[in-house]
């Protein structure tokens, strides 16, 4: 519904139905509750809609902008909360129930008008015609098989219905909830986005009026037409192409452990259908979304996962749900998942100014100042000081790396992503799993025993320490050979005095050489090949803090002289399974 030259502008289109409306019984005076003609974003615009809201919206939704909604209603109730005029008009909606602009029912004959009763049974023409150059919308009614009044009923001039439309809606009709179903009919319909709908043929189109002599034919007679039509949404061209049905599968077992889940249709409506624009960043593990929340309107981050069997869902989300309650400054908060067959979305707090790889690697962004980098990694460390000895069970994050690293609207930094964690009793033994991670951050013993240990973080802190304080990746096998290995070429230099010569060139000199001298020597005291040499990170804040010095330590080598990151470690690596992302 977008004009294809401007996505800015909305696209004129024109419509003409027949519709009508069928009294309960043959007492006409029995009046029906009346429909509406629609165009939404979405196949069910809105659940549990009483019977005063037409199934248009509910009592959380009126009025609210994300709704996108469009319609001309037919009503017939008389309803002082919305601003109804009377019990027999007809009122154009915009994202609320408190029309625009209504009515009575009726249509033109020269300079007089003749009312309509939308209630008595029998077939009214509508057209509805909106033309987006002139920015006018025209709704003109009449008796089925009078001709076309030349004078509309409503005309609404200078209308722009741009921040309504979406770039694909779904066009139909839509009556209340609540109310008997065979009491509203759509017997014709054309619809166009490219000049007048096409004119329908009324020749053939039965009659549903009641009659008082025939209610023992009435039920035979008018049963089968009637039930075809409530909600009538027929695809038409880019606007109605297929798609995945709202549904949500709910087994038993996630009850158990997180009861805040959202709807797959409340995060289809967040991304905005998921759509390309709304990506802020992709891996193997699938892709991560911006959303809004209709609900409240808050900003998330919608990450997709695909897990390959239901065990291995029910074991992640029960990770998940632990995870999901820590709540700490320095970390991205989980704010709920979805499920949909073997597809998993986690939703997190949303972090505008993204990851800090991206401010560090990214040429188009202005250089992050070592002031500001300095602090990230202060938070960075007290976020995991509370994983690992804070919170009241252990904490092992398993990727900890810049791009896991997100900073908020104050480059507050928040370490993200905790699909790889795993956590156990602070008394307990760590347990063996698969080798996960990405490469250049994973500790050297973590390949050979794959065994789950605080230890194995402050080696990927120590790697991280090292990239934000020389402005480069882990590995880049574009730089010379001894430089390829970043924590190899670190210590290379610092072993010949000349530690200082590893700070990021970006920074232009303009940094506190005992903070840049601090983190170089930290970074490769954490990232030692022995476990049992590197800090507790609580030593590591100590030290960021001023309350302690950096010990005093003698560049290490192993195998002959390479350091932990030695070629045979890195070849021995493979991506396993158990890998969220293509690493």
């Amino acid at each position: 519904m977008k004009d294809p030259n401007s996505r800015n502008t909305s696209s004129s289109f024109s419509t003409t139905f027949v519709f009508a409306i069928i009294p309960f019984s043959s007492d006409l005076s029995r009046s029906g509750q009346g429909m509406a003609f629609l165009i939404t974003p979405t196949k069910s615009p809105v659940e549990q809609s009483s019977s005063h809201f037409l199934g248009l919206l509910n009592s959380s939704t009126i009025g609210k902008p994300y709704n996108h909604l469009f319609a001309v209603e037919f009503d017939t109730i008389l309803n002082n909360e919305y601003l109804d005029i009377n019990d027999n008009h007809v009122g154009v909606d915009l994202n609320d129930l408190k029309s625009v602009k209504s009515k009575s029912a009726a249509y033109w004959i020269g300079s007089k008008t003749q009312e309509i009763d939308l209630n008595g049974g029998y077939n009214i023409q509508a057209w509805i015609d909106y033309d987006h150059t002139l920015q006018e919308l025209n709704v003109t009614i009449v008796r089925a098989g009078s001709p076309r009044p030349q004078k509309p009923l409503i005309s609404l001039k200078n209308m722009s219905l741009s921040n309504i439309f979406e770039e694909e809606m779904y066009v139909g009709f839509s009556a209340a909830t609540g109310t008997v179903v065979e009491d509203h009919c759509v017997l014709a319909w054309s619809f166009s986005t490219n000049g007048s709908a096409p004119e329908l043929d009324l020749s053939h189109l039965p009659s549903l009026i009641m009659r008082k002599d025939s209610n023992s034919r009435f039920i035979a007679e008018i049963t089968i037409p009637l039930v075809l039509v409530l909600l009538l949404m027929i695809a038409a061209g880019v606007f109605w192409w297929k798609r995945n049905k709202y549904r949500d599968d709910t087994e038993e077992w996630e009850m158990e452990y997180w009861p805040h889940r959202f709807s797959y249709k409340d995060l289809h409506i967040a991304t905005k259908g998921f759509r390309d624009e709304q990506v802020l960043g992709c891996g193997g593990f699938g892709r991560v979304y911006k959303g809004v929340l209709p609900a409240n309107g808050l900003e998330v981050a919608v990450k997709s996962i695909f897990k390959e069997s239901h065990e291995a869902l029910k074991e992640f989300i029960a990770e998940i749900s632990s995870l999901g309650r820590l709540q700490h400054r320095n970390l991205v908060q989980i704010r709920g998942y979805c499920r949909r067959g073997v597809k998993l979305f986690i939703v997190y707090e949303y972090m505008p100014n993204g990851s800090l790889d991206k401010m560090i690697f990214d040429k188009t962004k202005s250089v992050l100042a070592w002031a500001q980098r300095y602090k990230i990694l202060t938070d960075v460390g007290t976020g995991l000081l509370y994983l690992h000895e804070e919170w009241d069970k252990r904490v092992v994050h398993r990727d900890i790396k810049s791009s896991n690293v997100l900073l908020d609207s104050e480059f507050n930094g928040k370490l993200g992503d905790f699909g790889l964690a795993r956590l156990y009793e602070h008394r307990g033994d760590p347990q063996t799993t698969r080798v996960v991670g990405t490469l250049g951050y994973i500790a050297p013993e973590f390949l050979h025993t794959g065994k789950v240990a605080p230890s194995a973080d402050l080696f990927s802190f120590g790697i991280l320490m090292l990239e934000v304080a020389c402005g480069r990746r882990p590995v880049d096998p574009s730089l010379d050979a001894f430089q390829i290995v970043m924590v190899d070429w670190v210590r290379e230099l610092h072993g010949k005095g000349k530690l200082m010569d590893a700070a990021d060139p970006n920074l232009g000199g303009e940094y506190a050489e005992d903070e840049m001298e601090k983190v170089l020597k930290l970074g490769l005291l954490c990232c030692n090949p022995k476990p049992e040499a590197r800090p507790a990170i609580r030593q590591v804040l100590q030290i960021f803090e001023g309350e302690a010095s950096v010990p005093s330590f003698v560049p290490y080598e192993t195998n002959g002289g390479n350091s932990s990151s030695t070629p045979d470690t890195r070849e021995s690596y493979a991506p396993t399974s158990n890998s969220l992302e293509g690493r």
